[in-house]
C-alpha cells in the first residue's frame, strides 16, 4: 500500500520542484551579481541583501525536500515533528500568496507600465515570483493533504476529549489566541487603512483573514462537538489560520530585529498586527495540537505528535517560507516580503508543530 501510494503522489513532488527553478535561478543571477529584472543594481549589492538571498534560495531549496518527503515511503516513519514543523510554515508562507497575494500582482502589473516598480525591480519580477510560490503551494499542500490522510485521518476525524490540567492549558491557549487573532485582524485593516490604496487594504484584509479563520477553527476544536467531515474543516481553518499568522508575524520580526534592508516600515499599526499575529499563530497551533491529540484523556485520539504505521495507514500518530514567504500584495523584493502588506518584495512574510 505505501509503495503504491508513493507511486501515486511521487508526480506531485516532482511538480512541486519544478515550480521552485525559476526562483532559485532568479536567486542564482542576484547572488552571482547579474541584475536581471533589477532597474536598480545597487538594491542586490548590500551585505544584508545577499544574505537574504542566499538564505532565501535556501528555503525554496528546502522545498524540494519536503516535497520528496511527503511522496516517500521513509517519509512516513520519520517523527511527526520533522513533517508537521515544515509543512505548518511552508502552508503560513506560500497560502496567502496563493490566494490573494498572485492575484493582487497580476492585476498591479496589467494596470502599470510594466517599466518597475518603486523598490526597483522589473514589472515581471513579482508576477513570476507569486507564480512560482502558488504553483509550489498548489502542489505541495496537495501532497501534504495525501500524506496527511494516511497518516492521521483518525486523529483528525474523531473527537477527543481534554481532561485534567491540560484542559486548563488549552483554554488558556484559545482564549489568548482568540484574543490577539482578532486585535492583530483589526491593527491589520487599520494599517491598510492609514496606508491608503487599494493595495495596502487587500493585503490588510487577507493578512486578517487568516488569524480570524484559525480562531474559528480553534474555537470549534475545543468544544470537541465536531466530527467526521464538519472536524476536518475546523483542523484545516485552524492549520492554515495559525501558520499565515505566525509566518507572517516571524518574518516581520525576523527582518526588523536584524535590521536588514526589507525591515518593516510604515505605520505602528501594521507592525503591531504583525506582532499579535505571531503571537495568536504560535498559541492557536498549540491549542489546535491539544484538541486534536486529546492529550491529558485516559482515551484521548490517536496523538498526531506519535510515529506512524509504515504502511501508511491511519496510526496512532498521526505543514518557506519556503522562500520568506511574501504578503498577499507586497511587491516583490530581491530576497523577500513583508507580511503586512507593504511592499517588499517577492516572497514576504509572506515561506507546524508537533506531529
Amino acid at each position: 500500500m505505501t509503495r503504491s501510494l508513493t507511486t501515486n503522489t511521487r508526480p506531485l513532488a516532482v511538480a512541486a520542484a519544478l515550480g521552485t527553478l525559476p526562483y532559485l535561478l532568479l536567486k542564482v543571477f542576484w547572488l552571482t551579481g547579474n541584475p536581471v529584472g533589477v532597474t536598480d543594481p545597487a538594491l542586490i549589492s548590500s551585505t544584508s541583501m545577499v544574505a537574504l538571498n542566499a538564505a532565501t534560495a535556501v528555503l525554496d531549496a528546502a522545498v524540494v525536500a519536503l516535497a520528496f518527503t511527503l511522496t516517500s515511503a521513509w517519509g512516513r516513519r520519520l517523527p511527526a515533528v520533522a513533517v508537521l514543523l515544515p509543512a505548518w510554515v511552508a502552508t503560513g508562507l506560500l497560502g496567502p500568496i496563493a490566494l490573494a497575494g498572485l492575484p493582487a500582482a497580476l492585476v498591479v502589473a496589467a494596470s502599470g507600465n510594466g517599466s518597475g516598480d518603486a523598490l526597483g525591480l522589473a514589472g515581471w519580477v513579482r508576477p513570476m515570483v507569486y507564480g512560482g510560490f502558488t504553483w509550489q503551494a498548489v502542489f505541495l499542500l496537495a501532497a501534504f493533504a495525501v500524506y496527511a490522510r494516511g497518516r492521521w485521518s483518525s486523529a483528525v476525524r474523531r473527537p477527543a476529549p481534554v481532561d485534567g490540567p491540560v484542559a486548563t492549558l488549552l483554554r488558556a491557549c484559545v482564549g489568548g489566541g482568540v484574543v490577539t487573532a482578532v486585535l492583530g485582524a483589526v491593527l491589520a485593516l487599520l494599517g491598510g487603512i492609514l496606508d491608503g490604496g487599494w493595495v495596502p487594504i487587500v493585503g490588510a484584509v487577507a493578512n486578517g483573514a487568516f488569524p480570524l479563520a484559525g480562531a474559528v477553527g480553534v474555537l470549534a476544536l475545543a468544544r470537541g462537538r465536531a466530527s467526521g467531515r464538519a472536524r476536518t474543516a475546523a483542523v484545516v481553518a485552524a492549520w492554515c489560520g495559525s501558520a499565515a499568522a505566525f509566518s507572517g508575524g516571524l518574518w516581520v520580526a525576523v527582518t526588523t530585529l536584524g535590521t536588514t534592508d526589507l525591515a518593516a516600515a510604515g505605520n505602528p499599526a501594521a507592525g503591531l498586527a504583525q506582532l499579535c499575529c505571531l503571537l495568536a499563530g504560535f498559541a492557536m497551533a498549540v491549542a489546535g495540537l491539544l484538541a486534536v491529540s486529546g492529550a491529558g484523556s485516559p482515551t484521548g485520539a490517536a496523538s498526531p505528535t506519535d510515529a506512524a504505521s509504515p504502511t501508511g495507514a491511519a496510526s496512532p500518530t498521526g505543514a518557506a517560507s519556503p522562500t520568506g514567504a511574501a504578503s498577499p500584495t507586497g511587491a516583490a523584493s530581491p530576497t523577500g516580503a513583508a507580511p503586512s502588506g507593504t511592499a517588499h518584495g517577492p516572497e514576504r512574510r509572506t515561506v507546524p508543530a508537533g506531529q
